[in-house]
């Protein structure tokens, strides 16, 4: 867990301004501590790409949020597609192999 200080030295071009309105806009939310607010290593990253956006690819305010859900909702699908790999690993040989003919049909058809 890092304070605001570690934040602030450790995410190059990060700072107080930014990370105030990051904390206010709730794109991060970082756990109370005792002196403060402490980050963690979701949060550093979250805050790596928020300046990544805003400094290098001088994307808005207004902007971060929108992209930040399409990165939330990317991530929560690859969790759901890991769980669906592992519950079709766990079948027999039978029903993974109809399961897989059936994934390549069905894409099959969505691309045609």
């Amino acid at each position: 867990m890092l304070s605001k200080t570690e934040m602030l030295l450790r995410i190059d071009r990060l700072t107080k301004t930014r990370l105030d309105i990051c904390i206010t806009q709730s794109w991060v939310t970082p756990h109370q501590g005792e002196d403060g607010p402490v980050f963690d290593a979701f949060d550093a990253a979250r805050l790596q790409l928020i300046v990544d956006l805003t400094e290098d690819m001088a994307v808005n305010d207004d902007a971060v949020p929108i992209i930040l859900s399409l990165v939330d909702q990317l991530h929560t699908m690859r969790a759901r597609l890991r769980a669906l790999d592992r519950a079709v690993a766990d079948q027999d040989d039978a029903v993974a192999h109809a399961i897989a003919t059936r994934l390549a049909d069905l894409i099959d058809s969505n691309q045609g």
